[in-house]
Parts: structure tokens; C-alpha cells; sequence
């Protein structure tokens, strides 16, 4: 017994006995390739077109990895002032595997985006007891380490300069190796999986995030072009007739093959099913974000030019403005990014401590959808009367299906299906419960834009009445292990940017001469968030050079006048 408690404090003596930096970067590297790359190893077996030995592979893509944590690693290799960088670093390792392993997804440029705009109620939906779990593991443990271990100080300033660059070129050569002797094996790979090019952790985070970092100091603001300089009001106008009203809902989170309208097996449109709606089943999104495709379903861009734009331009709401009518945005999510900065704006947060607020909303102010209904008349009074006498058009930003905590967005007499997922951790439910809270929500939004035409109905006495939906972005539910959105265009999968799109033309239809019956019969071709700026400006009987009848979806319905 003598002996093991003299060895205790002797291995402990051992464990934190002063060390150089750079064997500190090493071992930390080593630490961060082992346990923070399991989103990594854990989906290599799910590789397309790869037939070889999943061994041979792990081990051609180990030394890449262990040179990536290495170069992040050794930029702190320095005798004072270090263990704060390295301790953040471990933070973020653990957070962005807890993330990549639970969600799927990964942690690009574009996500860094989305977390950096995300508000306090989106980012508490992300907590549970297994993040505690992975950063303690991951994070805490080797912190403690490296906290309570002595830096060895540096006898010569040049010695240790000398020294982390060493440790700079062996991260180096590792990578290179690897390269050189895998690269005709790993290229096919890596082309085939372009998620692999994002999941080498804590490397492709900190590169993300010092690029997000950097971008506003690096690059010029884009200079500001308006396009409203010509808008105005259409014939339609003219004649003595009510004006119209438009409501346009901004989805969030909804994919279209869950709504019972486009074919679903499940009946999750009850009640816009019993009302005369149309809902077009081939319609795509801008983006895989709410930061990517809010703006860029308001532009008259369209996607490609969106992204290839070196010119900042208005957008379809100011067009409308510009044109005369009354514009507003209420919104229920986290901000309109940008789309209505011109034009007033209200959020449902304002009215939490009302009769209603207290009814539809939590502790923490966030709230149902049907909130966005709440005291409409009276922000419709409050816009500009001379504006608000031509036509309003009202923008509701919808929580929508936001996930993690689907159970969240439908109240209990709408959750129809059963068991439902009700945590935050995804991945630990079962694919029934996943989809059934999934699509509970889904028929929340039903009920919500029911809610909205029936309030609709009731201002036909003073307006001409019509409402558009379309979600910003698809969604994930654990098909190939990936769950959430927010992936990179160009390898995420198609139920993150197939969306719905709806629209109750009311009476607002015939005032801009359209068919319903035409229209009925192109709810089957391919549309996108291009053609919303066009369709809208086209049903509101807005002219400006920027409208194009060919992008105008309702166009080739449209009688002449």
C-alpha cells in the first residue's frame, strides 16, 4: 500500500512536469486527431464509389490529419501567453464534432455564417447533456492537463522560434506525404465525397471561421446600385376597384415532399387540402441556410447572378415600395437578413407580454407561428395611409419547422403523430419519432396559413386578398446519417433544397387577370426562388425593367386584358 501511494503522487509529479511548447502542439494534435475526429472515421464506411479496404483508407488519411491539427496546433507553440488559444481551440474541436456527429453536417464558411446570426432562442435549442458530454471528454480533461502542466521558458528566444517552425514543416510534411504516396487513391475519393474536404478537425473550422473573420477587412463593401428608379403601378390601378392585399409567407425549414399536398403518403395538409390552394410539387431553394436564401430569394438576381454579383442591389420589397404600395415585414424568426432594412418592421417578440403573447409564446419569447397573426389590423393602420390606399403587401417570417426541437413548433392538439422526438438529440431518437415531430410541425404551417387566408377573408371588404408561400430552405432527417441543413450547396442533399411553394389566389387573382384552372395544370414544372421576385411583382401589377414575364411562374396564365 506504501508503495502505490508513493507512486500516485510520482506518476502525477510525471503527468504535469514542465514542458517545451512544441511538445505540448504534438501532443495536442496527436489528443485532437483521436478523439475529435470520429464524425471523420464514423462516415468513411459511407464513402460513394469506393470499393477498397476502409483500413487502407483510415490509415492514408491518418498522417493528413494529424499535419492539419499540427499546423493549428504549433501556431501557439510559444513559451507565454499560449494555453488560452489552445484551450479555445480544444472548445472548438469539441463543439464541431459534437455538431458533424450528431447532425451530419459540417462546418464550412457558410455555417460560421449561420451560428454568428443564429439568436440566443435558436442557440439554446442546440444544448443538451451529450454537448456537455463530448466537450468534457474532448475539451475539458486535456484543458485541465495543459492548465495545471509548467511551459518550460525559453532560454533563447531564437532556439524557440527554430523549434515551432520545425514543428510548422512537420505538419507540413505529414500532409505532403500523404499526398504524394495516396493521392491517386485519395483524388477519386475526395472528388466522389466532397464532404470530406470539410470534416479534418479543428483545421476546417478555424479556417472557416478566420475566413468569415476576415472577409469585412479583405474585402471592398460591394458598391450599392439601386434598381427601383422606374418601378411603378400597373394598369390595373386605374379602374375604381379595391386594392389589393398581399400576404407573402416566408417558410422556414419546410420540404416539400412532407406536405400531403405534393403526394405525401401522410396527412399533413388537413386543412389547406379543404381550401383552394395550388401547390406547385417541383420547386427549389437559393440556399441551404436562412442567412443564403433569404436574400437571395428577394433579388432579381436569380441564384447564379446572386452569388456572382460584385454590385449590391435592392430588392423585391424596396421595388414595391418604390412603386407606392405599403410594405411590411413581421417577423417571427431570427431577423429578415438584410431584405427589409428599407421597409418597417415588427417581430413578434414586441407583443410576448399580450394576452396572446402569453398564450402562444415561452419564457424565453419564442413563439408560434400563429403570433405573426396577432394585431395585424392594427400595424396595417399604422403604415403610410396614402401608401396603404393603393395596396399593402405584408412579408410573415415564419419559424416554421426549425429544428433541432421540432416538438417545439406544434401545439398538441395538432401532433397527430406519435412518439415524437422530443430532445434536441437528433440522432438519439428513433427515425419514426424523428419524422413524426418533423411532421407535426409541418402541419402547424398547415394550420397557420389556414389561419392566415381565413384573416385574409375577412379584410375582402376593403381589399383584393391573395397569399404566397415558400419555404427559404429543405431539411435533413437523419437520411445518410445528416440532419438540420445548411450544407454546401453543392453536396447537399436534395431534401434540403426541394421546398414548397403555395398560393391562395383569393380575389387578387382576378384582378390581375389569372386562371386558376391554367395554373392547375403547371403545378408540376420545375420553379425555383428565381422566380419569386418576377411572380410576385407580376400578381401585385408592379412594372419596372427588372420584371421578366418569362421568370413571372403565373405569366403564362395570365389573360389579356
Amino acid at each position: 500500500m506504501a508503495t502505490l501511494d508513493s507512486a500516485l503522487p510520482s506518476s502525477r509529479k510525471r503527468l504535469f512536469q514542465p514542458r517545451t511548447p512544441q511538445f505540448i502542439a504534438l501532443a495536442l494534435a496527436i489528443w485532437l486527431t483521436l478523439t475529435a475526429n470520429w464524425a471523420l472515421w464514423l462516415r468513411l464506411p459511407e464513402l460513394d464509389g469506393y470499393h477498397g479496404s476502409l483500413t487502407l483508407l483510415a490509415i492514408r488519411v491518418l498522417p493528413l490529419v494529424l499535419g492539419a491539427s499540427l499546423l493549428v496546433t504549433a501556431l501557439f507553440a510559444w513559451p507565454r501567453f499560449t494555453k488560452p488559444f489552445w484551450i479555445a481551440l480544444l472548445l472548438v474541436a469539441a463543439s464541431a464534432q459534437y455538431f458533424m456527429v450528431s447532425y451530419g453536417t459540417v462546418m464550412d464558411k457558410g455555417m460560421i455564417h449561420n451560428i454568428l446570426q443564429t439568436d440566443a432562442r435558436e442557440s439554446a435549442d442546440l444544448f443538451n447533456i451529450k454537448l456537455l458530454g463530448e466537450m468534457l471528454v474532448v475539451a475539458i480533461l486535456p484543458a485541465i492537463w495543459l492548465w495545471k502542466t509548467p511551459l518550460k521558458p525559453a532560454r533563447n528566444a531564437l532556439r524557440n522560434v527554430l523549434r515551432t517552425a520545425l514543428m510548422l514543416v512537420l505538419g507540413a510534411a505529414l500532409i505532403a506525404a500523404s499526398l504524394a504516396v495516396s493521392y491517386k487513391d485519395l483524388a477519386p475519393v475526395v472528388r466522389n465525397n466532397l464532404w470530406l474536404r470539410y470534416m479534418i478537425n479543428p483545421i476546417n473550422p478555424v479556417l472557416s471561421a478566420a475566413s468569415v473573420a476576415l472577409d469585412p477587412i479583405l474585402r471592398k463593401p460591394k458598391p450599392f446600385v439601386s434598381i427601383t428608379a422606374d418601378a411603378a403601378l400597373g394598369t390595373s390601378y386605374a379602374a375604381a376597384q379595391k386594392p389589393p392585399l398581399l400576404v407573402l409567407v416566408v417558410g422556414e425549414t419546410a420540404r416539400a415532399k412532407n406536405f400531403s399536398l405534393n403526394g405525401y403518403a401522410r396527412d399533413t395538409n388537413p386543412e389547406l387540402s379543404k381550401l383552394d390552394v395550388l401547390s406547385w410539387r417541383n420547386a427549389r431553394s437559393c440556399g441551404t441556410s436562412t442567412r443564403e436564401s433569404v436574400p437571395c430569394m428577394f433579388s432579381n438576381l436569380g441564384r447564379e447572378g446572386y452569388y456572382a454579383s460584385k454590385i449590391e442591389h435592392d430588392n423585391l420589397l424596396d421595388v414595391i415600395q418604390a412603386a407606392g404600395l405599403a410594405v411590411l415585414w413581421v417577423d417571427n424568426q431570427a431577423g429578415c437578413k438584410g431584405v427589409c432594412k428599407r421597409i418597417p418592421m415588427a417581430d413578434t417578440a414586441d407583443s410576448v407580454n399580450t394576452p396572446a403573447g402569453k398564450a402562444l409564446c415561452s419564457k424565453d419569447g419564442e413563439c408560434l407561428d400563429s403570433m405573426l397573426l396577432n394585431g395585424l389590423d392594427e400595424r396595417i393602420a399604422k403604415l403610410d395611409p396614402a401608401r396603404r390606399a393603393k395596396g399593402v403587401v405584408l412579408v410573415m417570417h415564419q419559424m416554421g419547422s426549425h429544428g433541432p426541437e421540432y416538438f417545439k413548433r406544434s401545439t398538441p392538439d395538432l401532433k397527430a403523430f406519435k412518439p415524437e422526438c422530443a430532445t434536441n438529440a437528433l440522432s438519439s431518437c428513433s427515425k419514426e419519432s424523428v419524422v413524426n415531430v418533423y411532421d407535426n410541425s409541418i402541419r402547424y404551417t398547415d394550420h397557420f396559413l389556414a389561419q392566415t387566408i381565413a384573416w385574409l377573408k375577412t379584410q375582402q371588404s376593403q381589399y383584393e386578398t391573395g397569399m404566397f408561400y415558400m419555404s427559404d430552405h429543405g431539411e435533413s432527417l437523419g437520411e445518410l446519417g445528416v440532419y438540420l441543413h445548411g450544407m454546401p450547396y453543392a453536396m447537399a442533399p436534395d431534401d434540403q433544397k426541394h421546398v414548397p411553394m403555395i398560393s391562395w389566389l383569393g380575389t387578387l387573382g382576378a384582378r390581375t387577370r389569372l386562371d386558376q384552372s391554367c395554373l392547375s395544370k403547371t403545378l408540376d414544372q420545375p420553379l425555383s426562388h428565381d422566380n419569386l421576385f418576377h411572380t410576385v411583382l407580376g400578381l401585385m401589377d408592379v412594372t419596372t425593367p427588372t420584371y421578366k414575364p418569362p421568370m413571372d411562374a403565373f405569366s403564362s396564365c395570365r389573360k389579356a386584358s
